[in-house]
């Protein structure tokens, strides 16, 4: 039989590490990316004017840093990271059916992802969301952004995303339409997830 104290400390503790480990690792990337463009820019610093082959290489490397490959790891932790928020839901609601002796698992209900184990905490759990209306707000705009880049190749070709580009200053369109992530983004995005799981947490075990 499961413990309730123990589930309750050790999916708290899990969430909370997880992400810990996941802004450090992030922010360590983003660290790598910025020492790289700093030693390219000191080498085209100190190269002659005249030596064009060498300047335009130099070039080309400090470009593909800054708009291929710093594209390529913020949108991919964006949606590791939102993989994780899915995984931890659902682990939490196989959890409290167990712990909880419901009839119904999660995996009984309609839909699938985030949305399913939505409607278990709320049907099944009973958590209250019009407590985190604002929470889940943000993490309905997650979902969206993270859907653009996973089914749609980081293309926005939908007026709700659209909508979310125009009023968050860290997400913007580049010339082809594509969307381009600032770094602050996936830091909010880590702080927005831990809050969320901290209320459906406090809500679920101090109830």
């Amino acid at each position: 039989m499961l413990n309730r104290d123990l589930v309750k400390i050790g999916l708290g503790g899990k969430f909370r590490v997880d992400l810990s480990n996941f802004r450090e690792y992030f922010k360590e990337i983003e660290t790598k990316f910025q020492t790289d463009k700093n030693v390219i820019k000191g080498k085209q610093d100190s190269i002659p004017s005249v030596d064009f082959d060498e300047f335009n290489d130099i070039y080309n490397d400090y470009y593909n840093i800054e708009l291929h490959h710093i594209d390529i790891h913020r949108k991919s932790c964006l949606v590791t990271l939102y993989s994780y928020l899915e995984y931890f839901l659902n682990n939490l609601c196989e959890y409290l059916y167990k712990l909880n002796n419901y009839q119904v698992e999660y995996t009984d209900l309609e839909g699938k992802g985030i949305n399913r184990a939505r409607l278990y905490l709320d049907k099944i759990v009973g958590v209250d969301f019009n407590k985190i209306n604002s929470e889940w707000a943000s993490i309905k705009n997650l979902n969206l952004i993270r859907n653009s880049i996973v089914h749609n190749s980081g293309e926005s070709d939908r007026e709700k995303v659209n909508n979310i580009i125009k009023n968050e200053p860290n997400l913007s369109l580049d010339i082809f339409n594509k969307i381009r992530i600032k770094d602050n983004y996936i830091d909010e995005a880590i702080n927005q997830i831990e809050v969320f799981l901290t209320l459906i947490h406090e809500q679920v075990f101090e109830k």
